[in-house]
Formats: structure tokens, sequence, C-alpha cells
């Protein structure tokens, strides 16, 4: 556990915290039992606050919950457009709004230790790590699986856990608890979270007889992701015991490769091995002991795996007798994105945003709605549907332009059928895509939008935002240089192809912040010369040894350029550039900096806008598409 946060951890709260928390709900979402929403709470805040905090209080002190404090109502949610069995609904909980205040208090005294807590593995519920972090490896690995060079053999198992939420044992989820070292009054304030609801199901808007559980977590319950991401780490603790006791070897992607044995967000499940019959029972040995102490079921008819080519006929199935798991087949989605490609298309792959897209028209009557709501329905539904996946792939123009055309064609008339004419646009697409203080109506474009988020993902490898990702890309594709110098041929994923894409703008745009001055003069965006600076050197070089950091160019002991051997070393007019490069002393790491945003940080946003500055030519003024100041004055106020 982290000791800084165990002071907050094992305190009560107080009036501003929880008052934070009120505030923080969305006001109108569905009450529970009571009927009060978080509204009411907010609004009513003065005069119903020191009832609110002896409610809270009383729970802390005498680790009891009462009973009416944690009615639950259980809504059923289609996965189907024509749900017919239980499995075709999805159950969610409507929790008590002083319910959720009080888990939500606990929640956020467990979420400050996830980070240390949980294996680099998992990315669900976790600060500071991601989704796409997930899909990434795992699209890394079975491309490598693929690839000439690749020798080992290895496998990939996908695993489905059956309404793992509902399955999870509460006295697995205390001993999770405890191995992380909570104390037991604070395992006895999640227990009686967890262990006392009672649940009536809506059905036609009225609740059924109540009954209670005896094992399972709430999916509404703001307890429940943390709690579940802490009992699915055994799983991953279990592995790194059997890989450190040499029972498991699982599969690293290159030099210097953190060994690689699960991936998993929330209940899915990513495991990977050296195809070995030994491995495969062991893993299996580790997964039925985990499934039966944490009530998890593993649907094997979800399931699926993958050998890498080199895996002798006999051995897979030798094997798949160990599991009795369905070959991984090329339209088999994780986590929303295709695992394999059967065709060399990345846009074929992905084909399915686009019938996405065609299929959020399937129940809406758009026609009828004016420009305003057709406007309001781009920006809030359809242009955020490609966002998820632009941030792993950078689809070619004319994929980006078959989706942006469904927009348009949705923006001037309507739904259409795609056998009809095209209609009249009466403005340029780039001028609705300005923003609304310079005369457009604030539309994103999606190129751009797709490119921002690729070279965030370029700046987080740069960056070492998530080091488990960060490793394994470099293993694979730059082990014995940075980032900024990896190769840009050989074989790579379409990942790490959108990556090279955008790859070059981003060192153009990024420079690094020097501190301590420990970063490598030869490979990495310190000065405004560095990518060519071996065409600087003085020939014949005299200085021995060259230097290998930004600090050894320093006079020693100081943060100050040692000028002289700048000159023995490098030409004039790099000496010079390095001489005007500003030092800020101290012993921090360096910094890398992205120059255009004023703050120096790289966000998604932040490189939008950069690239809507230099990409779009603003509306033309004097000319027939100009807007005229006063005109523009009054969009300014009327557009929000």
């Amino acid at each position: 556990m982290d000791e800084d946060h165990l002071d907050f951890t094992y305190s009560m709260p107080d009036s501003s915290e929880v008052h934070a928390i009120i505030k923080e709900m969305k006001s109108n979402s569905t009450p529970g039992p009571d009927g009060l929403n978080a509204a009411f709470y907010k609004s009513a805040w003065p005069w119903i606050k020191e009832d609110v905090l002896k409610v809270i209080n009383d729970f802390y002190s005498s680790k009891t919950m009462h009973t009416d404090i944690n009615q639950t109502y259980i809504t059923l949610i289609p996965k189907k457009i024509q749900p017919t069995i239980p499995q075709d609904f999805r159950p969610i909980s409507l929790c008590n709004v002083i319910y959720k205040i009080i888990s939500k208090s606990l929640a956020n005294r467990i979420k400050p230790h996830l980070p240390n807590c949980i294996h680099q593995g998992q990315s669900a519920f976790v600060t500071g790590r991601n989704i796409s972090a997930n899909i990434i490896i795992t699209q890394e690995i079975i491309h490598s699986f693929n690839l000439k060079s690749w020798k080992s053999n290895a496998f990939i198992l996908k695993i489905d856990l059956a309404k793992a939420f509902d399955r999870l044992e509460w006295n697995f989820i205390c001993q999770a608890l405890r191995r992380k070292n909570f104390n037991d009054e604070f395992i006895s304030l999640i227990h009686a979270c967890i262990s006392s609801p009672s649940f009536s199901i809506l059905v036609n808007d009225e609740p059924t007889s109540t009954f209670s559980s005896q094992r399972g977590l709430r999916q509404g319950c703001p307890l429940s992701p943390s709690l579940f991401v802490l009992a699915i780490n055994e799983l991953s603790i279990s592995l790194q015991e059997a890989l450190s006791a040499s029972r498991l070897q699982g599969i690293t992607l290159g030099p210097g490769c953190p060994q690689i044995h699960s991936l998993l967000f929330a209940d899915d499940l990513i495991l990977c091995g050296n195809a070995t019959v030994q491995e495969a029972q062991a893993m299996k040995d580790i997964l039925n002991d985990f499934c039966n102490r944490s009530g998890q079921v593993p649907n094997l008819n979800k399931s699926s795996i993958l050998f890498s080519k080199n895996v002798p006929t006999n051995i897979k199935h030798q094997i798949k007798s160990i599991f009795p798991v369905p070959d991984l087949q090329p339209h088999t989605m994780h986590l929303g994105h295709p695992l394999i490609f059967s065709h060399k298309d990345k846009n074929k792959a992905y084909e399915f945003i686009y019938n996405n897209f065609l299929a959020k028209f399937g129940t809406l009557k758009a026609n009828t709605l004016n420009h305003v709501g057709r406007l309001q329905y781009i920006k809030s539904v359809l242009s955020s549907i490609p966002v998820y996946y632009m941030s792993i792939v950078l689809f070619s123009n004319a994929f980006v332009e078959k989706i942006n055309s469904i927009i348009k064609r949705f923006w001037w008339a309507g739904v259409q059928e795609e056998n009809i004419s095209s209609p009249i646009a009466y403005r340029s697409w780039h001028d609705i895509c300005q923003p609304k203080d310079q005369g457009g109506l604030g539309i994103r474009d999606l190129h751009n939008i797709n490119k921002s988020l690729i070279m965030q993902s370029a700046w987080n490898i740069a960056n070492n935002k998530n080091s488990f990702l960060s490793q394994i890309l470099k293993a694979k594709y730059f082990h014995n240089t940075s980032f900024w110098k990896a190769n840009t041929k050989g074989p790579r994923s379409i990942f790490w192809s959108s990556v090279l894409q955008v790859k070059d703008e981003l060192s153009n745009n990024c420079i690094i912040q020097i501190h301590g001055g420990n970063s490598s003069i030869w490979s990495e965006p310190w000065t405004p010369l560095w990518n060519r600076i071996h065409d600087h050197l003085n020939i014949p070089v005299t200085t021995s040894p060259l230097p290998a950091k930004v600090s050894d160019l320093w006079i020693q002991g100081t943060h100050e350029w040692n000028h002289q051997l700048l000159a023995n070393t490098f030409s004039a007019k790099f000496t010079n550039s390095v001489s005007a490069t500003q030092i800020i002393p101290n012993d921090s790491e360096d910094i890398l900096r992205w120059h255009p945003a004023t703050d120096g940080q790289c966000t998604s946003k932040n490189i939008y806008t950069y690239l809507s500055t230099h990409n779009t030519a603003s509306l033309s003024s004097p000319g027939s598409r100009s807007i005229l100041p006063n005109a523009n004055q009054i969009l300014q106020k009327i557009w929000k």
C-alpha cells in the first residue's frame, strides 16, 4: 500500500468531502428505492447536511449498514434488439444516493492505492491506465506470431468470464484486500456495504418482491470497479508467482521486453505463454484454483486460442485438450477491436465502424429534426463513434471521407438511402467545421481528430506514460535506440505503422526542457539541430570519449555549457545552437515539452488545436464566404 495515503484511507469523511461527492453526481440520474436523486441532495444540502453526516458517521463508527439504506432496484438493460432469455439482459443496480455517498467515500480511499497494488497487465479502473494499452499489446503479440522472424512456440488464450461481477465471492474480496494490507476495520466497512443489500427487480417499472444475495458485486455501486480489479488481480499475482518460480515462461517480443503472461481489462482475460503441455497445464491449474476461490466460471463458448505459426500440430492438439476452446477466428473482437486481419487492408478490418454509423439511423426519426437538432446529434453521437478506434489506427483519407459522407448527407438532407444522389451542399464542409467564433458550426474534423489521437499515443510512448506498453514496444521496434530514432522499415503492426506516420510531425514540435541533463545528445530532441548531430561532428573527431548525455557538455559541477568542448566537438553552427539552448538548473530529470502549447502539455485537445490551425484555412475576408465583423460578433454572442 502507498504509505502517503494511509491517513486519508482510514479517516472519516468530513462535510467538504461529502459535499464534493454529491456535486460530482449526475443530478438527474435514476434514483434508488427512496426516490431521492442527486438533484435533491444538491439543492437541499444546506438543511440536510447534518442529517447526512450523522448517517455517514454512524456507519463508519458502527461498521453496520442500515437495511433501508442499502435497498436496491435492479433494472434490466437489453443487450440485443430482441432479447429472449435472461442472459440477453444486463442487470444494473439503482442504489439510493445516500448509499452511493458512503460507498463513493470508501472507493475514493481505495483508488490512490490501485496503481501500486494492481499488476501492470490490468488496464481497467486504475488511474493513469487506458484500455488502448491492452488492445495494442494484444495486437502486437498476434502480429509477432505471424512474423517470419518469430521463432518461439507460443500461444495466446482469450477467456471470457461468465457473469464475472455477479459471481465474485465476498470472502475472496476481503482476502484480496487483506493481501494488500488494508486493516481489518476498513475491510469491515467494505464487507458491510457489499453484503447487506436487498433487491427488487423492476418489471414494467414496478418492483417485484424483495430478495437478498449471497455473493457478487452490483453494477451501479461506486465501490464495485475498484473491488473487482483488486479481486481479479489475484490471478495476476498467482501467474507472476509461477513465473518467478519458473513454472511459467510467458512470452517476450524482443530484447529487454518484460515477460508477458496476462493482459486484463475488467473481466476480459488474455493469457499467453510458451506452447508446451507443461506450461499450458500449469496455467490451467492456476486458473482453476483462482476460479474455485473467487467463484468465477470461464465461458468456454466465448473463449478462443491462437498459436504462433511454428507450433507443431500434435502440440496444438495436446494444449487444446487442456483448454477445450475453438481457434481464434479472423472476425474475433477484443474490447471492440479486431484481433486478426485476414487481409492487408486495415480499412476493411474496421469496416464495421461504417456499419455502426448506419445503424445509428435505424430507429431515429432524423428527418423530423431541424438543423439545430441534427447539429447536436452529429456532435454528441455521430462524431464520437470513431474516436475509440482512432487512438489506435490512423485511417486512410478515403476511409475517413466515407464516414464523413454520412455526416454530410445527414446534415444537408437527413437520413437518405445510400444509392440516391448526394444532396446539394450550400456551404463548404471546411467552413462548417470552423470554430463557432470564426463563423463555423464547431463540428470537429475527423481527419484531425484521428491524427491528434495517434500523435498523443506516440507522445505517451516517447514520454513513457505507460511503462509496461513502452517497454514492450521498445523491445520490439527500437530496443537499441530511442523512440525518436526508431527504424521506419521492416514489419510493423497497424498501431506502430500509424505512429510512424505522425512521428516526424511530433518530433518537429517537441523539445526537451533541460534540467538535470540526463537526455541523450544523440537520440533525443534536446536542441533544434539534434536530428542531424552526426553531420555537425568535427572531422577528424578529437574529443575522447565523446559526450553521451547533455550534462556531459557542461562545465563539471555546474549547469553551464562548456563552450570549449562544444567548439572542439561540433561545428560552429551546432555550437551556437546549443549555446542558445536554455537550461533550467536543478537536479530533476529533463522534461519533454510540446512547444505549440503554452503549457507544454501534449494533450489531444492541444494537438487538435494545432492541426486545425495549420491544416485548415480560415474563411476568406473579404469574399463570398467571409463573415462580416458585425455578424461575427453576433455569432459569438448567440453560439455558446
